[in-house]
Protein backbone atom coordinates (compact mmCIF):
# COMPACT_ATOMS: atom_id res chain seq x y z
CA UNK A 1 0.00 0.00 0.00
CA UNK A 2 1.12 3.80 -0.41
CA UNK A 3 1.36 6.14 2.23
CA UNK A 4 -1.00 8.80 2.58
CA UNK A 5 0.50 11.92 1.23
CA UNK A 6 0.39 15.04 3.52
CA UNK A 7 0.80 18.72 1.37
CA UNK A 8 1.83 20.77 4.47
CA UNK A 9 1.10 24.49 4.61
CA UNK A 10 3.32 26.78 6.88
CA UNK A 11 2.01 29.65 8.10
CA UNK A 12 2.79 32.28 10.61
CA UNK A 13 0.27 31.16 13.10
CA UNK A 14 -0.52 27.67 12.39
CA UNK A 15 0.25 24.71 10.16
CA UNK A 16 -2.47 22.93 7.74
CA UNK A 17 -2.18 19.45 6.06
CA UNK A 18 -3.70 18.44 2.92
CA UNK A 19 -4.50 14.91 2.23
CA UNK A 20 -3.08 14.99 -1.39
CA UNK A 21 -5.84 11.30 -2.00
CA UNK A 22 -8.73 13.06 0.00
CA UNK A 23 -10.00 15.79 -1.24
CA UNK A 24 -11.77 17.79 1.75
CA UNK A 25 -9.12 15.96 4.21
CA UNK A 26 -7.49 18.79 6.44
CA UNK A 27 -5.56 19.10 9.80
CA UNK A 28 -4.87 22.47 11.43
CA UNK A 29 -2.27 22.49 14.46
CA UNK A 30 -0.19 25.41 15.90
CA UNK A 31 3.39 23.29 14.83
CA UNK A 32 4.13 20.79 12.20
CA UNK A 33 4.53 18.48 14.36
CA UNK A 34 1.02 19.15 16.30
CA UNK A 35 -0.56 18.09 12.21
CA UNK A 36 1.38 15.24 11.63
CA UNK A 37 0.36 14.00 15.38
CA UNK A 38 -3.29 14.94 14.38
CA UNK A 39 -2.98 13.65 10.75
CA UNK A 40 -4.25 9.46 11.20
CA UNK A 41 -7.02 10.85 12.94
CA UNK A 42 -8.00 13.33 10.52
CA UNK A 43 -7.83 10.61 7.84
CA UNK A 44 -9.67 8.06 9.57
CA UNK A 45 -12.56 10.98 10.46
CA UNK A 46 -12.56 11.57 6.70
CA UNK A 47 -12.61 7.90 5.42
CA UNK A 48 -15.93 7.29 8.24
CA UNK A 49 -17.46 10.27 6.71
CA UNK A 50 -17.20 8.69 2.86
CA UNK A 51 -18.58 5.62 4.13
CA UNK A 52 -21.58 7.21 5.89
CA UNK A 53 -22.19 8.75 2.42
CA UNK A 54 -21.90 5.82 0.56
CA UNK A 55 -18.94 7.61 -1.60
CA UNK A 56 -16.10 5.62 -2.91
CA UNK A 57 -12.73 5.43 -0.53
CA UNK A 58 -8.97 6.07 -2.75
CA UNK A 59 -7.96 2.74 -3.35
CA UNK A 60 -4.41 1.67 -2.37
CA UNK A 61 -3.99 4.28 0.51
CA UNK A 62 -2.66 3.72 4.22
CA UNK A 63 -2.05 3.57 6.76
CA UNK A 64 0.97 5.14 6.66
CA UNK A 65 1.51 9.18 6.23
CA UNK A 66 3.68 10.84 4.43
CA UNK A 67 5.15 14.55 3.98
CA UNK A 68 5.02 14.80 0.02
CA UNK A 69 5.23 18.45 -0.18
CA UNK A 70 5.90 21.63 2.60
CA UNK A 71 5.45 25.16 1.82
CA UNK A 72 5.38 28.15 3.84
CA UNK A 73 2.50 30.48 2.72
CA UNK A 74 3.79 33.95 1.06
CA UNK A 75 4.55 37.28 3.22
CA UNK A 76 0.72 38.72 1.09
CA UNK A 77 -0.67 36.17 3.22
CA UNK A 78 -1.38 33.41 -0.20
CA UNK A 79 -1.03 30.17 0.44
CA UNK A 80 1.30 28.08 -1.83
CA UNK A 81 0.56 26.24 -5.17
CA UNK A 82 1.76 22.66 -4.60
CA UNK A 83 3.17 20.69 -7.21
CA UNK A 84 0.04 18.64 -6.87
CA UNK A 85 -2.05 21.43 -7.63
CA UNK A 86 0.04 22.03 -10.85
CA UNK A 87 -0.89 18.65 -12.58
CA UNK A 88 -3.80 17.42 -14.78
CA UNK A 89 -6.92 16.40 -13.45
CA UNK A 90 -8.65 13.40 -14.95
CA UNK A 91 -12.57 13.96 -15.59
CA UNK A 92 -13.08 10.63 -13.23
CA UNK A 93 -10.80 13.07 -10.32
CA UNK A 94 -13.05 15.66 -10.90
CA UNK A 95 -16.07 13.90 -11.06
CA UNK A 96 -15.57 12.57 -7.25
CA UNK A 97 -14.31 15.51 -5.69
CA UNK A 98 -17.60 17.18 -7.29
CA UNK A 99 -19.45 14.29 -5.23
CA UNK A 100 -17.27 15.16 -1.98
CA UNK A 101 -18.11 18.82 -2.46
CA UNK A 102 -22.06 17.95 -2.98
CA UNK A 103 -22.50 15.79 0.57
CA UNK A 104 -20.43 18.14 2.36
CA UNK A 105 -22.90 21.25 1.05
CA UNK A 106 -25.70 18.49 2.21
CA UNK A 107 -24.45 18.27 5.77
CA UNK A 108 -24.10 21.86 5.72
CA UNK A 109 -27.60 22.50 5.17
CA UNK A 110 -28.65 19.45 7.33
CA UNK A 111 -26.82 21.49 10.15
CA UNK A 112 -28.79 24.65 8.84
CA UNK A 113 -31.64 22.61 9.56
CA UNK A 114 -30.86 21.40 13.28
CA UNK A 115 -29.89 25.03 13.95
CA UNK A 116 -33.33 26.45 13.15
CA UNK A 117 -34.66 28.44 16.70
CA UNK A 118 -30.74 29.87 17.30
CA UNK A 119 -32.50 32.92 17.16
CA UNK A 120 -35.18 32.57 19.98
CA UNK A 121 -32.30 31.67 22.18
CA UNK A 122 -31.08 34.09 24.67
CA UNK A 123 -28.03 35.86 25.05
CA UNK A 124 -26.03 33.48 27.43
CA UNK A 125 -28.05 30.55 25.89
CA UNK A 126 -26.04 31.10 22.30
CA UNK A 127 -22.85 29.97 21.99
CA UNK A 128 -20.30 31.78 21.13
CA UNK A 129 -18.61 33.31 17.82
CA UNK A 130 -20.66 33.27 14.66
CA UNK A 131 -24.41 32.83 14.12
CA UNK A 132 -25.55 29.60 11.83
CA UNK A 133 -26.47 32.21 9.19
CA UNK A 134 -23.32 34.20 9.23
CA UNK A 135 -21.67 31.00 8.53
CA UNK A 136 -23.16 29.87 5.68
CA UNK A 137 -23.44 33.47 4.46
CA UNK A 138 -19.27 33.01 4.73
CA UNK A 139 -19.42 29.83 3.05
CA UNK A 140 -21.14 30.49 0.27
CA UNK A 141 -19.00 33.66 -0.40
CA UNK A 142 -15.97 32.34 -0.30
CA UNK A 143 -17.45 29.89 -3.09
CA UNK A 144 -18.29 32.69 -4.94
CA UNK A 145 -15.14 34.47 -4.75
CA UNK A 146 -13.24 31.29 -5.37
CA UNK A 147 -15.54 30.87 -8.33
CA UNK A 148 -15.13 34.18 -9.75
CA UNK A 149 -11.20 33.37 -9.67
CA UNK A 150 -11.78 31.09 -12.52
CA UNK A 151 -14.31 33.26 -13.97
CA UNK A 152 -14.32 36.55 -13.29
CA UNK A 153 -18.36 37.14 -14.18
CA UNK A 154 -19.15 34.83 -11.22
CA UNK A 155 -18.01 37.94 -8.88
CA UNK A 156 -21.50 39.88 -9.66
CA UNK A 157 -23.41 37.18 -8.82
CA UNK A 158 -25.96 38.49 -6.14
CA UNK A 159 -26.40 36.19 -3.25
CA UNK A 160 -29.96 35.79 -2.00
CA UNK A 161 -30.87 36.87 1.37
CA UNK A 162 -31.64 33.29 2.50
CA UNK A 163 -28.26 31.83 3.63
CA UNK A 164 -29.36 27.70 2.67
CA UNK A 165 -30.27 29.14 -0.85
CA UNK A 166 -27.29 30.82 -0.99
CA UNK A 167 -25.19 28.26 -0.32
CA UNK A 168 -27.36 26.21 -2.94
CA UNK A 169 -26.64 28.67 -5.19
CA UNK A 170 -22.66 29.49 -5.09
CA UNK A 171 -22.32 25.41 -5.11
CA UNK A 172 -24.11 25.49 -8.45
CA UNK A 173 -21.85 27.95 -9.98
CA UNK A 174 -18.89 27.13 -8.65
CA UNK A 175 -19.79 23.42 -9.72
CA UNK A 176 -20.47 24.77 -13.22
CA UNK A 177 -17.23 26.78 -13.66
CA UNK A 178 -15.15 24.12 -12.42
CA UNK A 179 -16.49 22.07 -15.28
CA UNK A 180 -16.07 24.87 -17.69
CA UNK A 181 -12.69 24.61 -16.80
CA UNK A 182 -12.09 21.46 -17.12
CA UNK A 183 -13.53 21.19 -20.41
CA UNK A 184 -11.69 23.89 -21.92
Amino acid sequence: MRPWRLLLEGWPKEWIGFVSELPGCSVRGRTRDEVLARAPNAIAMHLAWLDAHGLPRPEGSGPEIRVAEEMAATAEGVGPLFHDDRRPMRLEEMEAVHRIGSAAVSDLLVLWERASGWERRTGHARPAGWTPPEILRHVAESDRWYAARLSPDVSGMALPDDPAEAIRRTDRAFTGVVRAWWSV
